[in-house]
């Protein structure tokens, strides 16, 4: 992860005018300011890295898949966290128990998978959460976390509606934390139904206690809004609203000593106004207070002064702000912090689009082409695509990939619909996204935790897993631990008098077991006994508080219980899928092993495993002289024809042979006579011995095992190693399967069906995004594109194509 986390004083220059007399705006003396960057810089020593998860839907159905992708990033630089390989995927229910669970491998910062919502699901809301072992480290919610809901058509409360009728809940939030009588202050209001949704277009008026209208609000689309009032003492103020109900809401007496704050944006400069009454100022008036800047890893830090005026403001420009959040906090003269203010900076954030669309019909298939030419696909970069009905009412989430990146890690409450304010942004958004930042109050980088409990290092970064063996009777230093699909081949050898040795980074896969053989001063591998241990050895419980919103209740459904949603029969057509992707697989496979090997590759087939006799009546077809050892009958001698002799079989001339990866003594070749045909993958023959000196003068043969061809396996000796097995391993990354439902032209799979899911879309030479879907028959389709590209640039969109 590069990145820097040390946080520096930064004195800007700030413009500084008063509204009636000039006020003083000090610097910063970094003496006076020692304690409050130290104890900030060691706050931010440790890095940070958060998690978005995209979901291809938010509702789902007994019977479907959960597809997802995990994109990790920086905190600090918003660039792809490439140090965590191990991301934890769960799914819990309403009561905090974990139902399903997967660990996943992330490469480049990116992972996905899948998991199947069966039976386990009953109808009703479950959470889904993205994390890895370091994000444990902080109080900070970095992980990931999104509700999401199942319906179960074998349920009878499937078509129970909720009631309509709500109470509301309003909050009145004075902007920076205080609500100070005597001074104009801004007070932000937002106003909630039961299931914590804005309640929209309601109309707020302001009383006095004399029943005087001093002012009115409408709240906006989620519920929120402000105003600005002069509140006196020994008055009691009131909000009536315009609701059914006629609620009253009796607004919290205002202090009567403090500081007010107030923000306005004037486009390229903020407008911060401090305000004090005539009670407070003499007592202050001298004191000098810190204005601070930050984004959770860097501060920016200036000193004012009021002075004689109640009142003063300060200019600050755009281009000293940071790129995303600014926690914007004024500390008294012990660095108490008294206010504070989020605000939001859109410049500076890299939003990439997609270009058109093309879509060709194949049979019962549609190829879709995106054409995406500003995306170099010489960098990371990676997109995830739902592809579902143009009228579904399944994908609900309230984040994309830039508000969960650059806005969830810094508030503490839940936001309504976030994706909003980072979609089409335009001046409105940009407003009402200051309107909802002034109603977040304090940030979540709680002042007391940092000046008191800075976070210490208890979870590592985890790239891997890890074993620490133990060795138990077992003669010989060199170690051998055999390949799996992720983990090459590794070697080591022990210093005199070690009896254990630790190795990171395997990445088995599940179904996958560990294998480790001891090599004997012969160069022979043997069964070690050891006794291993495993680092994790289980998905661990994410705990502490998250603040997450459930989805509005105005999704109800309806279908005909008689009728299944699901075509049973969509499983058999799975299997037969399974089959083809993994022929696909495996003939990609071979084609990379072709393109980074020397010489001339064989894969053996399944029909030339079975048909072929023996490993010496193989090789003999490829130009060798194969003949027994004269010294011992059950050895075999293998030479090159235009080098050697019958009679010459000195071990000087005989090709250098490998067996996965290990080099065979060339005075024993017993094994070859007894070498299991059936296990047999690939021969690599080189008969230059290119790369390999003067050994290979006489070429290199090298074979190639795979012990899951048959569940006994070839081994060198009697056992060749010890088998472990894994207690936690990674999931496979499967292709997707939509269910087959029984119908495409309901309602109900209009709202609620899926037609597919891509988790790893990357960019062609051409600069095409390519894949292909089943042809459903509906007229449009709707995708939902994110992921991240150009080292730094985010996409987020929604596409509405038709698809004929």
């Amino acid at each position: 992860m590069k990145t820097s986390h040390s946080s520096f004083i930064s004195l800007q220059s700030f413009l500084c005018i008063t509204l009636g007399m000039c006020a003083f705006f000090g610097s910063a003396q970094i003496n006076d300011d020692a304690y409050l960057f130290n104890t900030y810089q060691d706050y931010g020593k440790l890095p940070r890295e958060t998690a978005y998860g995209h979901l291809n839907k938010s509702t789902l159905i007994n019977g479907e898949s959960l597809g997802f992708t995990v994109y990790l990033f920086d905190k600090y630089t918003k660039r792809s966290s490439i140090v965590t390989r191990n991301v934890y995927c769960t799914i819990e229910n309403s009561a905090g128990k974990i139902l399903k669970k997967k660990l996943i491998l992330a490469t480049n910062g990116v992972a996905s998978g899948s998991i199947e919502i069966d039976s386990v699901f009953a109808s009703g809301n479950y959470i889904f959460k993205a994390f890895t072992n370091w994000m444990k480290n902080f109080e900070e919610q970095n992980f990931y976390v999104q509700h999401i809901k199942v319906i179960n058509p074998e349920d009878n409360n499937n078509n129970e509606e909720e009631e309509d009728y709500f109470d509301i809940e309003a909050q009145f939030l004075p902007e920076g934390g205080h609500l100070v009588l005597d001074i104009k202050n801004t007070v932000g209001v937002v106003v909630k139904d039961d299931y914590g949704f804005g309640v929209p277009n309601l109309r707020g008026t302001l009383t006095d206690g004399y029943d005087l209208e001093l002012t009115n609000f409408i709240t906006n689309a989620f519920g929120i809004a402000k105003f600005e009032f002069t509140p006196k003492s020994r008055r009691i103020y009131k909000v009536e609203f315009d609701d059914e109900e006629e609620t009253v809401v009796t607004l919290d007496s205002g202090k009567a000593r403090g500081i007010a704050m107030s923000l306005k944006d004037l486009d390229n400069k903020l407008a911060l106004v401090f305000r004090t009454n005539a009670s407070t100022l003499p007592t202050i008036a001298n004191q000098t207070f810190k204005l601070t800047f930050s984004n959770g890893n860097q501060l920016n830090a200036t000193d004012i002064k009021f002075g004689d005026n109640s009142e003063i403001t300060t200019l600050i420009s755009h281009d000293d702000l940071f790129t995303g959040i600014n926690i914007i906090t004024l500390f008294d003269a012990t660095n108490q912090p008294m206010l504070e203010r989020l605000y939001f900076k859109h410049n500076g954030i890299s939003h990439l689009k997609t270009q058109a669309v093309n879509v060709i019909a194949s049979k019962d298939s549609l190829e879709i082409s995106i054409a995406a030419k500003n995306i170099n696909n010489q960098e990371i970069h990676n997109l995830s695509i739902s592809v579902l009905p143009e009228g579904t009412k399944s994908y609900n989430h309230h984040h994309n990939i830039v508000s969960y990146t650059f806005l969830k890690p810094y508030v503490k409450g839940r936001i309504e619909n976030a994706k909003y304010y980072f979609t089409a942004i335009n001046k409105k958004k940009i407003l009402e996204l200051d309107n909802l930042l002034l109603t977040q109050g304090w940030s979540s980088y709680d002042w007391t935790t940092i000046f008191n409990n800075p976070p210490v290092k208890r979870f590592e970064f985890e790239d891997g897993l890890t074993i620490n063996a133990s060795l138990n009777n077992t003669k010989g230093n060199k170690f051998v631990i055999y390949p799996q699909q992720n983990t090459p081949t590794i070697t080591l050898e022990l210093k005199d008098g070690q009896r254990n040795f630790i190795t990171k980074g395997l990445l088995p896969m599940e179904g996958e077991t560990l294998k480790i053989g001891v090599v004997d001063k012969n160069d022979r591998v043997e069964r070690p006994n050891l006794y291993v241990q495993f680092s994790p050895t289980e998905i661990p419980q994410l705990s502490g508080a998250f603040a997450s919103l459930k989805y509005s209740n105005n999704s109800g459904y309806s279908f005909n219980s008689d009728r299944p949603i699901l075509d049973e029969s969509w499983k058999n057509i799975q299997e037969l899928d399974e089959v083809v992707l993994t022929a696909k697989k495996e003939e990609e496979r071979f084609e990379k092993i072709k393109r980074f090997n020397k010489g001339r590759v064989d894969v053996f087939t399944d029909s030339q495993r079975k048909n072929t006799t023996d490993f010496a009546s193989y090789i003999a077809t490829k130009g060798f002289r194969v003949f027994q050892d004269p010294r011992d009958p059950r050895s075999l001698i293998i030479q090159l024809p235009r080098r050697t002799t019958f009679q010459d079989n000195s071990s000087q001339m005989r090709p250098l042979i490998y067996l996965n990866n290990l080099l065979i003594d060339q005075e024993d070749h017993r094994f070859l006579m007894d070498l299991d045909m059936s296990t047999l993958d690939y021969v690599i023959i080189d008969k230059q011995g290119l790369g390999e000196g003067m050994r290979g003068a006489n070429g290199v043969i090298k074979i190639f095992t795979n012990s899951e061809l048959r569940t006994r396996e070839y081994n060198i000796t009697r056992d060749a190693g010890q088998e472990i097995k894994v207690p936690l391993a990674f999931s496979a990354r499967k292709k997707f399967y939509a269910p087959t439902y029984s119908s495409y032209s309901t309602d109900f799979f209009e709202n609620y069906g899926v037609i597919d899911w891509f988790s790893h879309c990357t960019v062609d030479k051409d600069g095409y995004i390519k894949f292909k879907i089943k042809d459903t028959k509906n007229k449009q389709l709707k995708l939902f594109i994110e992921g991240i590209a150009n080292d730094g640039s985010f996409i987020s969109e929604e596409k509405l194509i038709n698809s004929n």
